[in-house]
C-alpha cells in the first residue's frame, strides 16, 4: 500500500493538472457542438485499465468500434430474424411483436458473445471485452435515447392537439414549429457512426496525451532520482 508521501507529491499533482486540461479540453470541444462525449471518455476508461500499456491501444480503439458497431449490425438482424418468427418491425410497440424483436436481440446477442469467446484469441484487435463493454453501454444509450424521443413526441402530439381544438390556423402552426424546435434542440439522437468517428478520434487523442503525459512525468521522476543519486 503506498503512503501518503508517495500519492500527495509534486509528480502526481503534475499529472492530475495535464489530465484535467485534456478532460476539459474534451468537454469544451465535444459538448458545446452536442456531439456525444462518452464513446471518447469510454476509451480513456479502457487505457487507464490497461494499465496506460500503449500496445493495447490498437484492441481498445478497434474493439470499441467493432462494438458501437453491433448497434447498426443487429437493426439488420432483427429486420431479417423478425419477420421469420411471425413478427412485425413496423409496429415494435404491440406485445406480440415487442415480445418477438426481444427474443431476436436475446438470439443476436448470443451470437455475439460466442464471437468473442471463440474469436478472441483470433482477431483479438476485434472480439474482445472492450467489444463487450461498448455494445453493452451503447445499447443502453439507445434505449435511453429512443424513450426520451418517444416521450417528447408523445407530449409534443399532445400539445399540439389541445391548440389544434382551437381551431386558429396561426395558433397551430406557432405551436407546431416551437414542438418541432424544441424536440430538435433537446431530444438526444442516436448516431452510431458519428458514436464510432467520436470514439476512434477523439479516444486515440486522449490515449496518446495521457501516453505523453505519463511520459513527461516519468523522464521529470528520473530526473529527480538522477539528481538526489548525485546529491547523495
Amino acid at each position: 500500500m503506498a503512503s501518503l508521501s508517495e500519492v500527495f507529491n509534486k509528480l502526481t499533482f503534475i499529472f492530475l493538472a495535464l489530465l484535467l486540461v485534456v478532460i476539459m479540453a474534451g468537454e469544451l470541444i465535444l459538448e458545446p457542438r452536442h456531439l456525444a462525449t462518452w464513446p471518447a471518455f469510454l476509451i480513456m476508461i479502457f487505457y487507464f485499465m490497461s494499465h496506460m500499456n500503449i500496445k493495447e491501444a490498437p484492441a481498445i480503439l478497434i474493439g470499441s468500434a467493432f462494438g458501437l458497431l453491433n448497434l447498426v449490425l443487429i437493426t439488420y438482424f432483427l429486420g431479417v430474424i423478425v419477420p421469420m418468427m411471425g413478427g412485425d418491425m413496423a409496429k415494435a410497440t404491440d406485445p406480440h411483436n415487442a415480445e418477438i424483436i426481444f427474443i431476436g436481440k436475446l438470439i443476436y446477442i448470443a451470437i455475439f458473445v460466442a464471437a468473442i469467446v471463440f474469436f478472441k484469441d483470433i482477431v483479438p484487435w476485434v472480439f474482445n471485452n472492450y467489444a463487450f463493454m461498448c455494445f453493452t453501454v451503447a445499447g443502453a444509450v439507445s434505449a435511453g435515447y429512443t424513450v426520451a424521443t418517444i416521450a417528447a413526441h408523445t407530449v409534443a402530439g399532445y400539445a399540439n392537439a389541445v391548440v389544434a381544438k382551437g381551431g386558429n390556423p396561426e395558433a397551430i402552426a406557432a405551436m407546431k414549429a416551437a414542438t418541432d424546435k424544441a424536440i430538435a434542440a433537446s431530444v438526444p439522437h442516436v448516431n452510431v457512426f458519428e458514436w464510432i468517428g467520436i470514439e476512434l478520434i477523439g479516444g486515440g487523442i486522449f490515449i496518446a496525451a495521457i501516453y505523453g503525459i505519463n511520459k513527461l512525468v516519468t523522464k521529470l521522476a528520473m530526473a529527480a532520482a538522477a539528481k538526489n543519486n548525485v546529491q547523495g
